[in-house]
């Protein structure tokens, strides 16, 4: 876990990395769970602050001019949502397979996993555009003959498989997020955005010296970020900081013609934020200043934050 010293020494690292170094790099964003990450189970009220929280996500990248590609989870799409997706694909953005039931391929067999890609693929294929994309869910590839049956049926279907040379592991701080109470998620959004923002960074850090290490120094990167609450509220930020080191935002496709090495290891299904880890994370976030406000928190006027 970052602590506070991390913490500062990565943000200001992250403003002292040379124009010069930072003007070669390329970077394109891949956005994980489309519609939105959970369900809602066509409860009226959730749908629409997910509906709302997939806009946030959608304006950041229309407001700085940002290409992303999307993953759709074909299963998970609720009423009304079908048409964000168009709305999406409509803004010039790109919209690929991301299975049926997002089932990781390490736990079940070739056939299952097959059928349920061939499934989302009947579903999504009015959404897909231009070249066809598949991210496997968990980043799971398995291996030996699974893993070669599942390659061909994408190669057979004209799929281009999407890897990952940065992964955010937002999943961790949308957890930690979801963990604060409602009402005291105003006061403490500064402090979750500038860790989460530094481990992003770290992670680029350890993604070009990767590259290097593997003589592709240069290499394009590709993020992946999930559709969240946690990205509602700092894909711009996200952003703003990547630009401000010079990073420029291309397509997935132009980042597939000399990307960076992709992560090797794959997300296990476990690898989610334990009790444990949230319970910490949140005793960081509140400071003692913060106890101090929670005390008197019916006097005070709390800005919602949903």
């Amino acid at each position: 876990m970052l602590n506070k010293n991390m913490i500062a020494s990565l943000l200001l690292g992250i403003s002292a990395v040379s124009t010069c170094y930072a003007q070669e790099k390329e970077i394109a964003i891949t956005i994980d769970d489309l519609p939105f990450v959970g369900s809602a189970n066509n409860n009226a009220d959730k749908l629409k602050r997910e509906n709302e929280r997939f806009m946030l996500i959608m304006q950041a990248l229309i407001d700085h001019k940002v290409p992303a590609t999307g993953f759709v989870i074909a299963g998970s799409i609720e009423k009304n949502q079908w048409q964000l997706l168009e709305k999406f694909r409509d803004e010039g953005f790109i919209l690929g397979n991301h299975t049926y039931s997002h089932k990781s391929l390490n736990n079940v067999t070739a056939d299952t996993y097959i059928n349920d890609m061939d499934k989302a693929d009947t579903i999504l294929t009015p959404l897909m555009i231009g070249p066809k994309y598949f991210r496997y869910p968990y980043l799971a590839e398995s291996k030996g003959e699974k893993k070669q049956a599942v390659y061909d049926y994408l190669s057979g279907h004209n799929y281009k498989i999407a890897p990952v040379t940065i992964d955010s592991k937002d999943y961790k701080f949308n957890a930690q997020l979801f963990a604060i109470p409602y009402r005291l998620r105003p006061q403490n959004l500064n402090q979750l955005k500038n860790r989460y923002l530094a481990y992003i960074w770290s992670q680029t850090l350890r993604a070009e010296a990767n590259a290097k290490q593997h003589n592709t120094e240069g290499g394009k990167q590709i993020l992946l970020i999930h559709a969240n609450l946690l990205n509602s509220h700092f894909l711009g930020d996200i952003i703003d900081m990547y630009e401000k080191n010079g990073y420029k935002f291309i397509t997935l496709t132009q980042a597939l013609e000399g990307p960076a090495p992709a992560i090797e290891i794959p997300i296990d299904d476990t690898d989610t934020p334990s009790a444990a880890e949230i319970s910490q994370a949140v005793k960081v976030l509140f400071t003692k200043s913060v106890s101090v406000k929670a005390q008197h928190l019916s006097n005070e006027t709390i800005v919602p934050v949903n």
